[in-house]
């Protein structure tokens, strides 16, 4: 970030409750996919594909997930019209 030219502000990690509320309507999903795509196998390979990130979350979560980074130009490298 730094070397880009910006200043750092700024970071948080998503808690595990964002990932729980965001995984928690996949096996409804994924079974309502299933039946639309009965015997599609690109459709099958898709939802394994989908219960794997979830199983390796739900073992690893604790090693890893999303930081978000805020950062900002420092004022001076801003046009005068932006101060």
């Amino acid at each position: 970030m730094q070397r880009a030219g910006y200043e750092f502000v700024a970071a948080f990690a998503l808690p595990d409750q964002c990932w729980e509320e965001f995984y928690a309507p996949y096996p409804e999903a994924q079974r309502i996919f299933l039946e639309k795509h009965a015997g599609n196998p690109a459709a099958e390979a898709f939802i394994d594909s989908e219960r794997q990130e979830k199983s390796l979350w739900d073992k690893y979560k604790a090693c890893y997930g999303y930081v978000f980074y805020i950062g900002r130009k420092p004022a001076s490298t801003l046009p005068a019209e932006s101060l």
